[in-house]
């Protein structure tokens, strides 16, 4: 518990993201850690590429978000079985 942060979501980030994506999460509600911090009590998790494997989850986890189409590299039907959605955004990185 000692990179918890009280009254706040904390959101674990695999890969990249963008930062004009990251600067919705309001610093008064959110503590994003970024791709290689520590987020042992995570709330959400967000990654692009990053193949995710179940011990990676926390046993805090209540979302998946894949920044991109597709899910192929979550294990949706254990997240599934888990409890934990799995949402994508296909279009997010098309250029306008």
């Amino acid at each position: 518990l000692e990179n918890f942060v009280p009254g706040k979501f904390q959101i674990k980030c695999f890969n990249k993201i963008s930062p004009k994506g990251l600067a919705r999460f309001d610093d008064d509600k959110y503590d994003v850690r970024l791709d290689g911090s520590e987020a042992a009590n995570a709330h959400a998790v967000l990654l692009r590429s990053h193949k995710l494997q179940e011990n990676e989850v926390a046993h805090t986890v209540r979302a998946i978000a894949r920044c991109g189409a597709g899910t192929n590299n979550i294990p949706v039907a254990r997240m599934t079985e888990l409890g934990i959605p799995v949402f994508n955004t296909p279009g997010a990185n098309a250029n306008a």
